[in-house]
């Protein structure tokens, strides 16, 4: 039996002998076997690069979101509410200070918001360039006698009459301006805000 295998595999072979059978065997082992599995490597990177995407649009989503529902950016529809909303998510702007903001600052923040004034009002403490109701205003504060005095320059809003604020131990007013626009002024209950804003609405100019 032995025999009759090794005859057959020497019929298989043919003229060579052991070197024709290794040297096939060898051209065998050199076939590209794990090709098959090529695509497997290349949809991994692909399904990872679109899990990226997905997760980077969710994130774009989220703070689109985030930032409508925000104070100062999403209107109740009640300008004195939003007014003082957005008073209310900058409370560091309300600290007792003997800090001052450079003059130049100052300018430049209202020169964003196409706003000057003729007179800057003393010890300003704070000034922002902010998002309220779909429009960037100046908000800065001053150091008044009892506290802080917010004030909002807002040359989109129209309000007919003045209208008052008492909210939360804090009292204020918007004031229509004969060039059009308002502002809005805010302090604490017993601060008397009449000078600071009357100073602001006779300096106002819009630069719109």
């Amino acid at each position: 039996m032995e025999h009759e295998g090794k005859n057959l595999r020497d019929d298989n072979i043919g003229p060579g002998g052991d070197d024709a059978f290794e040297s096939l065997l060898a051209r065998a082992l050199r076939i590209d076997v794990p090709a098959a599995g090529a695509p497997a490597a290349v949809r991994r990177p692909r399904r990872w690069l679109s899990l990226a995407v997905a997760a980077s649009v969710l994130i774009a989503v989220g703070v689109t979101v985030n930032n409508y529902y925000d104070a100062r950016y999403f209107s109740s529809g009640d300008l004195a509410t939003d007014v003082m909303a957005h008073m209310n998510h900058e409370p560091a702007s309300l600290r007792r200070t003997e800090s001052v903001v450079a003059t130049g600052e100052f300018d430049q923040v209202l020169q964003q918001a196409g706003a000057r004034l003729s007179v800057a009002p003393p010890a300003v403490s704070y000034v922002r360039l902010c998002p309220f109701r779909g429009h960037m205003v100046a908000h800065f504060v001053v150091q008044a006698s009892h506290g802080p005095v917010t004030v909002l320059l807002l040359p989109e809003e129209q309000v007919d009459t003045q209208v008052s604020l008492d909210e939360d131990g804090f009292i204020g007013t918007i004031v229509p301006l004969q060039d059009g626009g308002s502002i809005a002024v805010v302090g604490e209950a017993d601060e008397d805000i009449s000078e600071v804003r009357d100073q602001v609405a006779n300096a106002l100019r819009w630069r719109l």
